[in-house]
């Protein structure tokens, strides 16, 4: 990335615009530092509400309007949290001096069947509003309930802040799969699909999270769109997020100022920072700005092999990407993307998932495989769900040559620079273990 490019990555331009990708509308948006004491509406803790949901759900009943601060006491809280699209802002915020001392916790994972679901959750929000309960039956009516509604906190209400105090994903990677055998020492599987989110910003614009940490494995934050291409906006600053596998992913553009990032390498056999989805034609994805990026010590980490991303090829089943392995194989532009061996297609959804990832002026440790930082999709060798690392737009055409020209697809709307992938002023040093 040149100079040039760089000053195009500022707070203020990468929060600036909303709105559907390549037309979108300006909207510029300066968050305000938080800071305590705070005066809460409601309070979670002895005396007070028993659960965030609980303050949550009265703040509903009682038609609030203006920001409503839910202030919550120190201690571990148990509980799913759901705060659905609402006519007023919330601000949550742990009320202890620092925010490991406020814990939000519960153990849920994207295998959990939806029965298992109900049994566990349904109950604790029986008498919640009509808006909670609808999100609740539409998670355990599914047969696997997907890393979509996974999370420990559900955030779908513009202009949420979070301040102060932790969310943990309390699940071991510990549920039993077809294919997962070996264990670690800590009997977690060190293969198969144990997504566990601790905090999804669903579809919501204008998110602060402000000296927050996220502690979960695989897929600790997941920042989503509404809708495919549509620009939605999440600010994190002071944050400590730690993970293994894609552990910062999904569609929507956030701006990351002052995080530690921190890599863990005590069970999956790779790990990647960063999982992008971002769409061709917005402008921004994830930028990472005087970050820290550190690691736990592990021997993965000490072999520096661990990497700073992948872009997630969001919905792929054939790739039109590198030189195929199966006899006969063809894949196709088509309405859906899917794959019936040697013949599959691909969706302009999926296809223009490109995922958009830059760090500036940050301190990445010695973890990070130096050689190659930004990882391909789906295996370095070629498979149906294969891509390569693409830094630029002109790296996507490359690739794909004579394909797109066969396809009739065309992006003369994209510049060949278009930044997808890229460093800046960083410095790389071993600061050695943290947290």
């Amino acid at each position: 990335m040149t100079p040039a490019q760089a000053e195009a990555f500022s707070r203020d331009a990468v929060l600036r615009h909303t709105g559907r990708a390549g037309a979108d509308r300006a909207d510029p948006w300066v968050p305000e530092r938080l800071s305590l004491p705070f005066s809460p509406d409601y309070v979670v803790g002895r005396g007070h509400h028993r659960t965030v949901q609980a303050a949550v759900n009265s703040a509903i009943r009682d038609g609030r309007t203006g920001r409503v601060v839910i202030g919550v006491e120190p201690g571990v809280h148990e509980g799913l949290i759901h705060v659905p699209p609402l006519p007023f802002p919330i601000t949550l915020a742990g009320l202890g001096r620092r925010p490991e001392q406020t814990v939000l916790k519960a153990s849920i994972d994207a295998e959990m069947p939806g029965a298992e679901f109900a049994t566990r959750f349904e109950a604790h929000v029986s008498d919640a509003p009509e808006a909670v309960l609808s999100i609740v039956r539409r998670i355990a009516a599914q047969d696997k309930i997907t890393t979509a509604n996974a999370s420990v906190l559900r955030i779908e209400c513009d202009g949420f802040q979070l301040h102060n105090l932790t969310v943990r994903n309390g699940y071991q990677a510990d549920r039993a799969q077809d294919g997962a055998h070996r264990r670690n020492a800590a009997g977690q599987f060190t293969t198969g699909q144990h997504q566990a989110v601790a905090v999804l910003v669903d579809g919501a614009d204008r998110v602060q999270l402000q000296d927050v940490h996220l502690r979960s494995f695989q897929d600790t934050l997941y920042l989503q769109s509404p809708t495919k291409g549509t620009t939605v906006r999440t600010h994190l600053s002071g944050c400590d997020i730690e993970g293994d596998v894609d552990f910062i992913f999904g569609q929507s553009t956030a701006w990351f100022d002052g995080c530690t990032i921190r890599s863990l390498g005590t069970r999956a056999p790779e790990c990647w920072v960063a999982a992008p989805a971002t769409d061709i034609r917005t402008r921004y994805g994830f930028v990472f700005h005087d970050c820290d990026f550190v690691h736990d010590g592990s021997a993965l980490a000490q072999r520096r092999q661990m990497r700073l991303g992948r872009q997630w090829f969001e919905g792929v089943r054939a790739t039109p990407y590198g030189h195929p392995t199966v006899a006969g194989y063809r894949c196709d532009l088509a309405e859906t993307s899917a794959y019936t061996p040697p013949l599959g297609t691909i969706s302009r959804a999926t296809l223009e998932s490109v995922g958009k990832c830059v760090i500036l002026r940050s301190r990445i440790g010695r973890h990070i495989d130096l050689t190659t930082p930004w990882d391909s999709w789906s295996g370095r060798n070629w498979g149906p769900r294969y891509r390569p690392a693409l830094y630029t737009a002109g790296d996507m055409m490359a690739q794909l040559g004579g394909w797109l020209a066969r396809q009739r697809i065309r992006y003369d709307d994209i510049d060949p620079d278009m930044v997808f992938l890229s460093e800046f002023e960083n410095q790389w040093s071993d600061p050695g273990p943290s947290g």
